[in-house]
């Protein structure tokens, strides 16, 4: 008997009592549905987690800031205030500091950040809102309409967070493109305020990571730079809030290593993967916990795979008498029942990824217009090849562990007592 006939009979005799048989699908489906669906969530929020690193930077890319320097980020455009006061003091990084930063053989491509402060932007409608913003200084942000930020030349421009928009009375994003917005800025010294322009050059997608934070070229904040230490001494300009820089060799125990390093010399060192690495723990905790359950559902399933095929076994007793009677081996017989459970792990898993593969589309679209509106570039269920092949295999290896004491029982019947049974 081929293999292909092997196979051919193991459909037919599955549907002998179709009732029974699609119960037993159903309960493997719906397992397969939750695995399948928990799996989708997780790939899809760890994608755009992973989206949202690549466009801040590498992975040995790092920030360095003094141990003491504070500064939380609010998200969203704030009210401006006059009370506030203008640029934020603390400590910074001398040029002194960043030369011996600069003679550490680990980091390359280093690049200070200046110690800037913006009091606040004002749009067309004259409101005026305080604004997080930092120079292009290696990243690139994820945009949703024009281009990053000059990292060179004259040009004093900004990649607006897509929140300013209306903020500040543009009607959307491509509208606000190659307009232009006010930019106010104080010195530390004289509190003298300076106002400067800045062309919209893009607009970017909120950020998980950099949550509202805006992108200006680095001739703008050469220039706010400068109104902020004007009147300064001299010795207390050229001062930079921190400084960016790429370990040499980006490998985990080699950033451990440089941000112990750095910590003993007073600094706190942070990498872009670090800043998610707690919400990449948690979703993955979550997602585990719903798993679980699926894997239970699937357990609940095995149960009904082997009620199943002990059924077909008693009911078919006679029928397998007779084929080991004509030399059917045990062998054969054995792999008759296993490629039956094999066939309802198979259908059982395809049914409930497809399934899954329609809701996903469902919650996708509800989750744009609700919880996740805001965040694009975020599809909250996606499914790889390889996920959903990796579900249908591991579905097909329960089904077939579940079926094996039953094929073994069929396997091992002695013919002239399953012929003569009633």
């Amino acid at each position: 008997m081929k293999f292909s006939d092997i196979l051919k009979s193991a459909n037919t005799n599955l549907w002998h009592n179709k009732g029974r048989t699609i119960l037993t699908v159903i309960a493997v489906m719906i397992g397969a549905l939750t695995i399948a669906i928990t799996v989708g969530i997780n790939n899809g929020v760890n994608n755009y987690v992973s989206k949202q690193v690549a466009n801040v930077g590498s992975k040995g890319l790092m920030e360095i800031v003094p141990a003491d320097a504070t500064g939380q980020q609010a998200d969203g455009p704030q009210k401006y205030e006059a009370n506030r006061g203008s640029a934020t003091d603390q400590q910074n990084i001398t040029p002194s500091k960043l030369k011996k930063l600069k003679a550490m053989k680990s980091l390359k491509d280093m690049q200070p950040v200046q110690d800037m402060s913006i009091d606040y932007v004002q749009g067309p409608n004259h409101s005026k809102y305080t604004i997080q913003a930092q120079p292009p200084v290696g990243i690139n942000v994820d945009l949703k309409r024009g281009r990053q930020a000059a990292k060179n030349g004259h040009s004093q421009e900004i990649v607006l967070a897509n929140e300013y928009i209306k903020a500040l009375g543009f009607k959307s994003a491509q509208q606000a493109l190659g307009k232009t917005i006010k930019v106010a800025a104080s010195s530390q010294a004289t509190n003298q305020r300076s106002i400067v322009t800045a062309k919209i050059v893009g607009i970017r997608n909120q950020s998980i990571i950099q949550g509202s934070q805006s992108i200006i070229s680095q001739a703008l904040a050469d220039r706010v730079s400068n109104i902020n230490q004007a009147g300064l001494p001299a010795k207390m300009k050229q001062n930079y809030y921190g400084v960016t820089a790429t370990v040499k060799n980006p490998t985990d125990a080699n950033i451990a290593k440089v941000k112990k390093q750095l910590a003993k010399q007073g600094y706190d060192a942070q990498t872009f993967q670090d800043q998610v690495g707690q919400l990449r723990q948690v979703v993955n905790a979550i997602t585990g916990v719903l798993i679980v359950f699926g894997a239970i559902a699937l357990l609940a399933a095995s149960f009904g795979v082997i009620n199943t095929l002990y059924m077909s076994v008693r009911d078919r007793t006679r029928e397998i008498g007779l084929m080991k009677a004509l030399g059917l081996s045990r062998g054969k017989v054995f792999l008759i029942f296993s490629c039956e459970s094999l066939l309802i792990g198979l259908i059982g898993s395809v049914l409930g990824i497809l399934l899954a593969a329609g809701i996903g589309q469902i919650l996708n679209q509800l989750a744009v217009t609700s919880f996740l509106k805001g965040l694009a570039g975020f599809t909250l269920v996606q499914f790889t090849l390889p996920s959903v092949v990796a579900i249908i295999v591991i579905i097909m290896l329960i089904a077939f562990l579940a079926g094996t004491l039953p094929a073994r029982r069929a396997a091992k019947l002695d013919p002239m007592t399953a012929l003569r049974y009633e």
